[in-house]
């Protein structure tokens, strides 16, 4: 049903078709996700990297909920463009294309321009959805971006989306979505001198610092997704400290 109606909503004319996408996807998290946004209080104005695990492909849509009235621009994954669907979805937002696990040294240069712009920029460092929710390893262009782009980087973490809209490896155009208890969680701002001391003589210092930024974002996340960034218990913020909740929009 969602193939078909994708693919009319394909023939509107831009404008109209993202404004038409964007009303039906509303609809649809309104009535499926089961949203709760923390730590909202904590972002600093102005520009800010964001970086946040990655679990779904409903994880952009999210996040852009999550933020508003902010619109950050997201890194997303040129396959998105391989099906109506993904197309029209990530057309709500936007979008720096990035080719994954490969150096995309022209989007990492918009990515910055974008940040040295005025404009926020949300990019998901481990290069890919994690199969099994739990984080794995970051790519080391992130450190590249928040070195030359000078903002302070916000970690983001998320929970839920990979039950909202589970992986389909055999055909991500027909990927589907059930009711999900989803929770995003934004901590403290950071900058990249504040982990000098962390990296101080790695031997690969570009993954060392990326390293040292994604352990931001699984301090955020239950135990059960901080993956190759688990850390002992005390090092993780307490849930009891969690910010009030509000609900996304």
């Amino acid at each position: 049903m969602l193939r078909i109606l994708f693919a009319l909503m394909d023939r509107l004319p831009d404008s109209a078709r993202r404004q038409v996408v964007r009303m039906l996807m509303d609809g649809v998290w309104d009535a499926l996700a089961d949203e709760v946004v923390e730590g909202k209080g904590l972002l600093p104005d102005g520009p800010c990297l964001f970086i946040c695990n990655h679990l779904s492909n409903a994880d952009g849509f999210t996040l852009d909920r999550a933020f508003r009235p902010r619109s950050p621009v997201f890194l997303a994954g040129v396959k998105l463009q391989s099906t109506v669907m993904t197309r029209l979805a990530s057309e709500t937002m936007e979008t720096i294309a990035i080719k994954p696990n490969s150096p995309d040294i022209e989007a990492m240069r918009r990515a910055v321009e974008t940040l040295k712009g005025g404009r926020s920029v949300l990019i998901f460092p481990e290069g890919g959805r994690s199969r099994t929710a739990a984080l794995q390893q970051a790519k080391k262009g992130v450190a590249l971006i928040a070195k030359r782009a000078g903002v302070p980087v916000v970690p983001v973490a998320l929970t839920g989306t990979e039950k909202l809209m589970p992986i389909n490896d055999r055909d991500m155009g027909g990927e589907r979505l059930f009711e999900a208890h989803v929770r995003v969680r934004m901590g403290p701002a950071f900058r990249i001198e504040d982990l000098e001391s962390e990296v101080a003589g790695a031997e690969d210092p570009r993954q060392a610092l990326v390293d040292a930024m994604m352990r931001r974002v699984a301090r955020l996340l239950p135990v059960s997704y901080q993956g190759v960034y688990a850390e002992p218990p005390p090092s993780r913020l307490p849930f009891a400290a969690d910010p009030p909740a509000v609900p996304s929009p």
